[in-house]
Parts: structure tokens; C-alpha cells; sequence
């Protein structure tokens, strides 16, 4: 991050050039600016006016400096001369598309890979990372949006077993003193469980935060949250966002990763944008740039974003009447040729469930309608013969081969489609497959490799061209389709989804993100105690959803 470096201001998009050595850049002043001079700060603090003036700040010390970081991982540089400051006592947010290289920029952080080259600084100090138990140690704490919890084991064991694997002291010695201290980390993070209570009973907010207290029990000098509040509802994530507060004014730094531009003007003080690999905007104080700003330095271009104008009536594709779900509950739900319905629930309200079951993915009593054809529940093989295309919450443990090509785990639903007498047909394979990753702007372009190099947001998107692969596509049932993507990718699934629906294809969509929903859907089912509680129309606002969710009437 040279000081003393001058770029004119540019609009330009960047040129379709990977190498390490040039780039066009989207430039603004925030990339050269010196520490000095950003002094008046555009967050959350506002700074007091003194004799009509802005008095002259100091700016805290920088906890963590990374300089000219450049990092390849074969023909594919990864992080190109990026730069990022975190300063003590202050929110970071990281922005970029997924395969911007904040994943690689952050394993940098955390000790878990080496930089080709550049300078990576600890309060001043040099520092070259061997493990991420050594970073940790160091007091630099990774929250990522995977979590490592050991589920078999209980909430104290969980808490001990971090500290002793970081190289820390760990909970005291003493029985009854180690339990207190669990007790006091898990209260920073606004839980009261059972030490006892193994952590696979837990729910995903939960075990969320229980990550997230287990890492800030002590020693925190910077931490690192990855997407943190993916799986939080409104009460957990502000829970989460007083601890980061706390952390800050004691001293810490925080790197905020996160694709939600709410969380990040609500809470971060600073931001960075990384493209392709580059530091586009560095260290710019929230609130100089706007959200269009933002999201064209970080894809180099402006999205364009469908418009819904809503869907004709039609006969309804897919049916559940009076199914017994395996939570026990009874389940009556319709939804229309091209039309899309939102499932609206809280963490942990059952809107997943419910959509599962509509897929043929859980068990349970009774029988789903496809038209006039029918499938068990819990018959998934017959679901996707008759049409119903799936994409699970959890892409990792449902939805991805891993070790598989981008084109293998896009066909994997429509092999039928592709062989003959037992033998898949390569090449009808290839030429069905690439066309549809190529729709969606798979990033990097490489449908050979494997599902595991990719990054989420284009791991997403190849779950997506598994359902426009299949041949006789009547109905489209999606799980949190957008968590932890980025804007690029967001944009993409949305007007495929869209796209599908105009073609005629039923879409029924389970999210906790009521911004997604209100852009897509037709009419929104709101859910509460596993149950559809509520109808409401596409013309509903978001606080008439929220107040929905919340059970009472909307003013």
C-alpha cells in the first residue's frame, strides 16, 4: 500500500488480462491515501465540531499490514501486489465477487498458506506464519463461515479443545473455575446452555456463536469473521455485532467479510475492495463511496438486474396435500407454472424443511403431485425423473461431488440425458454443459476442474446448472440459493431463477434473506413452529413479512 503512489480517478473497466503483472484499475483516492490523510471519517463515529471545524484526529495504530502480496497457485495468480491495513480498535470490511482472492488473502492472515511474495506485519513486527495454530496463538483468531466445531462432543469440551489446539492455556485446571469460565465466554456472546449438551443438538445460530465464543475467549488481538452471519437470524447477528463492538473498543482489530451491505454500513468503520486478485479501493471509510460505487469496483462493470413483473395464473405443477412431514407436521402447499413462491422464516422456523419435503429430500407420510404424476416423499431418484430439480442449503454436504469436474456435477441429474446403452457420451455431455456454465459466468472458466477449486459463489452456480440440465424441468426447489455469494454471483442466480420461472417451471424458494425474496417471488408463505402460518401477496412489504414472521399484524 504505497503512500506515495498517484492513480487518476477511473470508471474504466478493467481488461480481460489474468496476469500478475498488469491490471487495469478501477482507482479512487482511498487507494493511495495515506494514513494521514484520512482524518475526516465518514462511519458510525462521528467526529464533534469544534468552532465550526472538524478537529484533527490520531489514528489508531495498525494492528495488521500486508503489503504487495502476491500469491499463485500454478497458471492462476491468486492475489496480485494486494495491500490491506487493519487498524486497532476498528471494523474492516472485505469486499470482492468470490475468486476475488479475499480467501486466499485471508488464509494469508491466518497462517494457512504462504505469500510468493510481499510483507505481512504484526503490530510493526515482521511475521511468516508456519500454521494457523501459530497465528492463532499469536492472537489472531479465524471465524470462518464453514464451522470446525466437533459435533459429537459437548459445549465445554468444544470451548477446552480450541484453546489446547491453539497452544493456549486453555479453561482453568480447576473443575468448577472452568466451568465458570465457559460460562463467562459463552455470556459474550449472549448464550446460556448446558455445558454438558452435546454440540450436534444445538441450532445452527447457536453453533454459530459458540464458534465465534470459543474464538474470542482470550488472547483476541485481531479477529477474522468469514461470512459470520450467514446462519444467524436478526437477534443473533446483532448479538454477534455487540461482541465485535466490544472486542474493538478493547483494543482489537476485526476483518469483516461479508456480502450484505446492510451489516457492513451498520457496523464497519473501514473498507477495502478487492478485484481479481488486486486492491481496488483500500481502507476507504464507510460511507465515502456508495453501494453502486462499491459493486463496480468490485466486478469492473455495473449489473444489470432483472425485473420481475410477476407470473401468469396457470395450473399448479407441484402439490403437496395433506402430506405428514417427519417433524409431524401436516403440510398443504401448491405452487403454479411459472410462478415463484417465497418460504419466509426465521432460523430455525422449519421454511427449510418444508422445502426439502416439497423436493422429494426428506421422508415422511404421503405422497408430492407433479402435474398428474405423484412421488414419495423421501424418494428423491423419482422427484428428479418427474422434473423437480433441487438445491439443497448446504452445498457442501448435499449438493457437491468435490473431487468431481465442474461439468460432472452439473450433468449429475441428467446422466439419462447423455448416455446410451450404459455409456455416458462425453462429448453430448460437454456440448450441453459448457453453454449453461458459460450463462452463468462460471469464474474461473474452467469446466474441467474440480468442484472443490472453485469458490462458493461459483460452486453455487454449477448446483444451479444442474437444474437447467434437466431435460424435462417442471419445478425448481431452492434452499438459501444466495448465502455467502457474492453480488456478481447473487445477480446471476437471480435472473436464472427468474428466467426459469418465465419458461413455465414452478419455483418454490426457502430463505432467510427477505431482500432476495422480495425481489423474486409472487407471494410469500410465511412459516413459524414448522407450520405455513401466513399468506401474504408479492406486493407485501418487508415489514409486513417481518411483522408476519414475528406473528402479529403489520401497522
Amino acid at each position: 500500500m504505497a503512500a506515495d503512489a498517484s492513480f487518476a480517478c477511473s470508471t474504466s473497466r478493467m481488461h480481460e488480462n489474468r496476469s500478475c503483472m498488469s491490471a487495469e484499475q478501477f482507482v479512487c483516492d482511498d487507494r493511495v491515501a495515506a494514513p494521514s490523510s484520512r482524518q475526516h471519517r465518514c462511519s458510525r463515529r462521528a467526529h464533534q465540531v469544534v468552532n465550526g471545524e472538524l478537529p484533527m484526529t490520531i489514528e489508531p495504530a495498525i494492528a495488521l499490514a500486508m503489503r504487495d502480496i502476491t500469491k499463485r497457485y500454478g497458471a492462476t495468480c491468486a492475489l496480485r501486489s494486494a495491500d490491506l491495513a487493519l487498524r486497532a480498535g476498528r471494523v474492516h470490511a472485505l469486499l470482492g465477487e468470490n475468486g476475488a482472492g479475499k480467501s486466499t488473502l485471508v488464509k494469508i492472515i491466518v497462517g494457512a498458506v504462504k505469500p510468493d511474495s510481499g510483507s505481512v506485519a504484526l503490530a510493526g513486527k515482521p511475521v511468516a506464519f508456519r500454521s494457523v495454530a501459530e497465528a492463532i496463538a499469536a492472537g489472531i483468531v479465524p471465524i470462518y463461515q464453514h464451522l470446525s466445531l466437533f459435533p459429537e462432543l459437548s459445549v465445554l469440551d468444544n470451548l477446552s479443545a480450541f484453546q489446547l489446539a491453539a497452544g493456549r492455556a486453555g479453561l482453568s485446571r480447576n473443575a468448577l473455575a472452568g466451568r465458570d469460565e465457559a460460562r463467562a465466554w459463552l455470556a459474550r456472546v449472549g448464550l446460556d446452555l448446558d455445558l454438558d449438551r452435546p454440540v450436534l443438538s444445538l441450532s445452527l445460530g447457536e453453533r454459530q456463536l459458540l464458534e465465534i465464543a470459543r474464538g474470542v475467549g482470550r488472547n483476541c488481538r485481531i479477529l477474522v469473521l468469514d461470512e459470520p452471519t450467514a446462519a444467524l437470524n436478526g437477534a443473533e447477528a446483532e448479538r454477534l455485532f455487540v461482541v465485535v463492538r466490544d472486542l474493538c473498543a478493547g483494543g482489537a482489530a476485526v476483518l469483516f467479510i461479508s456480502h450484505k451491505f446492510d451489516e457492513i454500513e451498520h457496523l464497519a468503520d473501514e473498507v477495502t475492495v478487492l478485484r481479481d486478485g488486486a486492491t481496488v479501493i483500500d481502507a476507504a471509510p464507510i460511507g465515502r463511496h456508495d453501494r453502486a460505487t462499491l459493486v463496480k469496483a468490485m466486478l469492473g462493470t455495473q449489473v444489470e438486474h432483472e425485473q420481475r413483473s410477476g407470473s401468469a395464473r396457470a395450473e399448479p405443477v407441484l402439490i403437496a396435500a395433506g402430506v405428514r412431514m417427519a417433524t409431524g407436521h401436516s403440510l398443504d402447499l401448491s405452487v403454479r407454472a411459472g410462478e415463484i413462491v417465497g418460504l419466509a422464516g426465521l432460523v430455525g422456523s422449519g421454511a427449510l424443511a418444508i422445502a426439502a419435503t416439497m423436493a422429494g429430500a426428506t421422508s415422511g407420510a404421503g405422497e408430492i403431485a407433479v402435474g398428474e404424476q405423484r412421488f414419495a416423499l423421501g424418494d428423491r431418484r423419482e422427484a428428479v425423473r418427474l422434473g423437480v430439480a433441487y438445491v439443497p442449503a448446504d452445498r457442501h454436504a448435499e449438493g457437491l461431488f468435490p473431487p468431481v469436474s465442474a461439468i460432472g456435477n452439473a450433468s449429475a441429474s441428467a446422466l439419462s440425458r447423455f448416455s446410451a446403452r450404459g455409456l455416458l457420451g462425453k462429448t453430448r455431455e460437454r456440448n450441453a454443459i459448457e453453454p449453461l456454465l458459460r450463462r452463468l459466468h462460471l469464474h474461473p472458466a474452467r469446466p474441467d476442474a474440480e468442484a472443490a477449486s472453485f469458490s462458493g459463489g461459483n460452486q453455487q452456480k454449477l448446483l444451479i446448472a444442474r437444474c437447467l440440465a434437466l431435460p424435462n424441468l417442471r419445478a425448481l426447489v431452492l434452499l438459501e440459493p444466495t448465502r455467502g455469494v457474492d453480488v456478481a454471483a447473487r445477480a446471476m442466480i437471480h435472473r436464472a431463477i427468474i428466467e426459469m420461472a418465465r419458461s413455465g417451471v414452478a419455483v418454490l424458494i426457502a430463505s432467510s434473506d427477505l431482500d432476495e425474496l422480495t425481489a423474486l417471488c409472487d407471494r410469500y408463505l410465511v412459516v413459524r413452529d414448522g407450520m405455513i402460518a401466513e399468506e401474504l401477496p408479492g406486493s407485501a412489504s418487508i415489514e409486513a413479512i417481518m411483522a408476519a414472521l414475528a406473528g402479529r399484524a403489520a401497522a
